[in-house]
């Protein structure tokens, strides 16, 4: 059995796949209403589309880490069982697959759950997918690896009794690196890892989430022994399942807990639930920690001397913008940028073997889009540049204005009011169409994150990108409806440093991408030496910014 899922844990959950069937079957049947079989099927991760007759099946991979053999079977049971042809790795590491007809669901679950990947709590009001550095166990800068914590979290709280329970979804992450690529401050918890005295630990905050209003995390302990993790977690689960808003599912998030409780009495709620928690359980989660921990193993890479064949005339421009350094000497981790997310099921199969042929066998999802393949041999990266423009992967310029994050919007989702998943094309036919940001642009640029909703409920997290847009309708002259981009800048997140992007204004769809490449070309004439887009917007001004935006906007 391969993945995070236990024994105990996969035959529970074929248990409950089996249930899940006679539900189904009950509610073919009109044994069961609308209502009550849309409650069962969101807890195993099952989402209605737009379109009539088929689901989204959201599948859970805690930390992104995803095995040959789980990428492989997703692949195939993509090819079997959806009628379209790319899966969707989301915003918070997971896998989604579209276009499922109802008859092949059950298949499908129990062909994942057989590698060890569950669906249960992808949806629903459950603790989501326990989101983690993909970097983790080879980021030069990191503490310790983070890995095997995010893992207990995952296991611990599967099964746990309050999960599919609570007045809403529970989002954790937990960070090892200096980059926050697993979003601390927009989650329930965020969880940073500090070394003490030489004793592991994570500083702790709590309270965040966007959506159509974002809170970020608030601090909470500076410092938390890594033995108690899930004593503070589980504390925190059990102060918002027994006080969280239950009537109005709109206040329903813990941050608005937070905020109707205040900071200091939250804060106190939830040590005197620690002490509840330590007295009750303390020593039995303590074991589960450190069990974790000494049962988590790092395959092997394969041979680091292996010939790597010839450079092909783009791979230097990848190696820069797409490659990672390990702190592992000989080693650097290849970042696999998936246009906005989506892949195919060829696409699935061949970074299986790539990560089998050049890796150590182990692959991860990112919060931004991407897949990582860790453990290549430098000497290796050529022939793995070469493989990927085999299957039309090697797109360089990661984490770039190229490299934009987005929601699946009117594509497949039934909330979203534009189509989101078509601003980058767009975004980048401005950029091309202008001298100044054509060839090396991007690469120039440096990082920069554009990040897109197609609805106010901010799945493509666009609070906390460099600029953010977020559609919704707005009414015309005429009396009608036409869908608008609301554009956001200079947002961000990191340990106690996380932003909510400000407000430039409202455009018209059509011209929300000429607007974007006004403002990248701006910063990239304007900008000082070493300037962050965050940091040139707090200097500039959203008046200036605002002015620029404009013009574009009456030229589009």
């Amino acid at each position: 059995m391969e993945g995070s899922v236990t024994l105990t844990q996969s035959l529970a959950d074929f248990a409950e796949i089996d249930q899940y069937g006679r539900d189904l079957e009950a509610f073919r049947n009109l044994q069961i209403d609308a209502d009550r079989f849309t409650a069962i099927r969101l807890q195993m991760g099952c989402y209605g589309q737009r379109q009539e007759g088929v689901n989204m099946l959201r599948l859970k991979l805690p930390g992104g880490r995803i095995t040959p053999a789980q990428l492989r079977t997703i692949g195939d049971v993509l090819e079997t069982h959806s009628q379209h042809e790319t899966a969707h790795v989301t915003t918070r590491q997971d896998i989604q697959i579209h276009w499922v007809p109802v008859d092949g669901i059950i298949d499908l679950y129990e062909r994942l759950l057989a590698v060890g990947i569950t669906t249960r709590g992808a949806c629903a009001d459950s603790v989501r997918n326990v989101t983690a550095c993909p970097y983790a166990g080879t980021a030069p800068d990191e503490p310790f690896d983070v890995a095997p914590y995010c893992l207990a979290i995952h296991d611990y709280f599967l099964f746990n009794p309050l999960n599919l329970t609570l007045p809403r979804k529970f989002k954790i992450a937990i960070e090892g690196c200096a980059h926050d690529c697993a979003q601390g401050p927009v989650n329930d918890i965020g969880l940073y890892a500090k070394v003490r005295d030489g004793a592991r630990g994570f500083s702790l905050f709590a309270g965040g989430g966007l959506g159509a209003q974002p809170f970020l995390a608030k601090p909470i302990r500076d410092f938390i022994p890594a033995e108690d993790l899930l004593v503070w977690c589980e504390a925190i689960v059990r102060i918002q399942h027994r006080f969280g808003e239950r009537k109005n599912r709109n206040k329903a998030r813990m941050k608005y807990l937070v905020q109707k409780m205040g900071l200091e009495k939250f804060r106190a709620a939830i040590e005197a639930e620690v002490e509840r928690v330590a007295a009750e359980r303390g020593a039995e989660l303590r074991s589960e920690v450190a069990e974790a921990v000494a049962t988590h193993r790092v395959p092997p890479a394969v041979d680091a001397r292996q010939p790597g064949g010839e450079a092909l005339p783009d791979f230097a421009h990848w190696k820069r913008t797409n490659t990672r350094p390990q702190k592992q000497p000989g080693h650097r981790a290849a970042v696999v940028l998936l246009p906005l997310g989506d892949i195919t099921s060829d696409q699935m199969r061949a970074l299986a073997r790539l990560a089998r042929s050049y890796g150590n066998g182990t692959l991860r999802t990112t919060n931004d889009q991407n897949v990582v393949l860790p453990w290549i041999a430098e000497g290796a990266l050529p022939a793995v540049h070469a493989a990927l423009v085999a299957i039309d992967l090697a797109n360089p310029d990661v984490s770039t204005i190229n490299d934009v994050v987005s929601c699946p919007g009117m594509d497949y989702c039934s909330l979203a009011i534009t189509r989101s998943m078509g601003m980058a094309e767009r975004i980048r036919a401005h950029l091309l169409a202008h001298p100044d940001s054509r060839d090396g642009f991007a690469e120039r640029l440096g990082p920069f994150a554009i990040k897109i909703s197609g609805c106010p409920n901010s799945c493509g997290q666009h609070h906390v990108g460099d600029i953010g847009l977020t559609g919704h309708l707005a009414k015309t002259g005429d009396g009608g409806e036409r869908p608008f981009y609301s554009i956001l800048v200079g947002g961000g997140v990191g340990e106690g440093a996380g932003r909510i992007g400000k407000r430039l204004g409202r455009f018209a769809e059509e011209d929300a991408s000429a607007v974007i490449a006004a403002l990248a070309r701006f910063y990239d004439r304007e900008r000082r030496q070493g300037e962050t887009f965050r940091a040139f917007v707090d200097r500039i001004g959203e008046k200036r910014l605002g002015a620029v935006a404009a013009e574009a906007s009456a030229g589009a």
